[in-house]
């Protein structure tokens, strides 16, 4: 009977070397750099897993695997990773660890192609118990552990949210216990092939998700085998799903996520009677954690965080010959304005000396009041927008009416009556200069606040902040106003803050902000802006 015991095990061990390894997770789609090297580094920030399946769950001894994995960017081009896993099935136990190296070749903002390869060892061991006192030369063979060179390569193409690629999970060539005359058998290198391929559906406003996964996995000598799954994520919190491996049958998937950074799965596998097949369910759950700061400018992967990211802004020659002709048209309008106030000037004089009436002119110096009456009033040329987190279009600068338009009186409180009443102190001349006649209050001043889910927050990037309001309505008609003076402005909420906030300048490089925070300081009407920073 212990001989009979020992030859079920052993085929049942020799069966699972194939179909019990790291790449034959059910929820192999939460990490999938277990199932293709070349994903290291592929979420674009630290990302630690660790996943655990139990095969035929009511039978003793059935096949347990327990995997630990960990993979960074270095940087846009270079990741590296770590695995190690622990396979026990009945009496036999295989343990293995991994490095791994990818590298990345972007092709463009949304294209990329990445290459990834695994070197490591692995160990054998058999557990005989009180069976190792029968003196058989085949069975005392197996008490000692071997070990072996393993590794795997991969390479994946990444477009949008479109992934396939293909992996080997053998390059070399690892012993494996073998049912024939109990002896140990080599696994030839490169007959193995895994490929595999997804893509994410977007809907209802990006927040939800329909992501189909398909597998086909080519044994080599053995048939080959196919895999399909689907999983809907909703709201970006949890996750339902199934899946169906051939000869394998049906699972169920479900998983829930917190803050993007934390995911739950599980999967139960329905027991069924195919071929090769014992009666019994089988069950399986895997954790995933995000840490650290995500890299930019790369095209990413995450189960663990689906939401779209914003478009990285590319700043080309076009863009820098744009940013210099604004900011010559706005020198030359401050030196126009100034001559025109010279010639206003001259002319008082020269009225006063021939005691003619003449009309003051308000100089940089006089200090505006607050006034409590009704704000002047803009319309537009076009009923565009010109960006911001409500709308994506480009449309035409809003200008001045030559004809005020009374306005109903806005809901007004300290702190905002200020800005609001600089539309109209500045209106005839919006380009003044203060001539560093007074020290900046908001000098070193630069706020960072986490982005939030309001649907008119504000985008990641860093901004000029012309000024805060705790109303939508002064927001919006303190951006338009400046609008209208042919600046470009855009107004945005921040749910941390509870607050709305209009800006002047937006933009992915911090070095820029500050420049041109420092070019509009340099007028009176934006003699107090500062910088804000909307990060994740």
């Amino acid at each position: 009977m212990r001989v009979l015991f020992l030859l079920i095990f052993l085929f049942l061990a020799s069966f699972s070397s194939v179909s019990q390894d790291i790449s034959n997770f059910t929820q192999f789609f939460i990490n999938p750099y277990t199932l293709n090297p070349s994903y290291a580094g592929v979420e674009g920030q630290t990302a630690l897993f660790l996943g655990y399946r139990k095969q035929w769950a009511s039978i003793n001894g059935g096949p347990a695997i327990a995997n630990f994995s960990a993979h960074t960017p270095i940087n846009t081009k270079l990741g590296v990773g770590f695995s190690s896993s622990s396979d026990k099935r009945g009496i036999t136990s295989q343990s293995s660890a991994l490095l791994s190296i990818s590298y990345t070749a972007t092709i463009d903002n949304t294209t990329s192609l990445r290459f990834g390869l695994s070197a490591g060892y692995g160990f054998n061991s058999v557990d005989i118990g009180d069976i190792a006192s029968f003196n058989d030369p085949a069975i005392s063979s197996l008490l000692t552990k071997t070990s072996s060179l393993i590794g795997n390569v991969g390479l994946s193409f990444h477009k949008k949210t479109f992934h396939i690629g293909a992996s080997m999970p053998n390059i070399f060539e690892p012993l494996y216990l073998s049912k024939d005359a109990f002896s140990l058998a080599a696994v030839k290198p490169f007959q193995n092939i895994i490929v595999h391929a997804s893509n994410r559906f977007y809907f209802n406003h990006d927040k939800n998700v329909f992501e189909p996964y398909l597998i086909y996995r080519i044994n080599g000598a053995l048939p080959t085998q196919f895999e399909f799954a689907s999983v809907v994520h909703i709201q970006h919190t949890f996750w339902v799903g199934a899946s169906y491996k051939q000869q394998f049958g049906i699972s169920g998937l479900l998983g829930f996520k917190l803050k993007n950074q934390l995911a739950v799965g599980f999967s139960y596998s329905l027991q069924n009677s195919g071929q090769n097949q014992i009666p019994s369910p089988s069950y399986e759950i895997q954790l995933g954690y995000l840490l650290g700061n995500k890299k930019k400018a790369m095209n990413l992967y995450s189960f663990v965080n689906t939401e779209k990211e914003k478009p990285l802004k590319k700043t080309t020659a076009k863009t820098v010959a744009d940013r210099k002709k604004q900011q010559q048209i706005l020198d030359q309008k401050m030196a126009d304005d100034k001559k025109k106030h010279e010639a206003q000037l001259a002319k008082q004089k020269a009225g006063q000396q021939a005691k003619l009436p003449v009309k003051p002119v308000a100089t940089p110096t006089e200090k505006s009041k607050v006034v409590d009456k009704p704000l002047i009033g803009m319309a537009p040329k076009d009923t565009t927008h010109n960006g911001g987190p409500r709308f994506k279009a480009k449309g035409d600068a809003l200008v001045v009416v030559t004809a005020p338009v009374v306005s109903k009186p806005l809901e007004q409180h300290e702190e905002e009556a200020d800005k609001l009443s600089r539309l109209e102190a500045h209106a005839d001349n919006p380009t003044e200069e203060h001539k560093n006649e007074v020290e900046h209050p908001h000098k070193e001043r630069h706020e960072f606040v986490k982005k939030g889910v309001h649907h008119e927050e504000m985008d990641y990037g860093d901004y000029v902040i012309a000024g805060v309001f705790k109303t939508k309505a002064n927001a919006e008609h303190f951006s338009k106003g400046l609008t209208g003076m042919q600046f470009t402005s855009d107004f945005g909420f921040l749910t941390e803050k509870n607050l709305w906030y209009v800006y002047v300048s937006e933009t992915d490089d911090i070095n820029v902000a500050r420049e041109n925070r420092d070019n509009f300081r340099k007028l009176r009407i934006f003699r107090d802006c500062w910088l804000l920073t909307v990060h994740k």
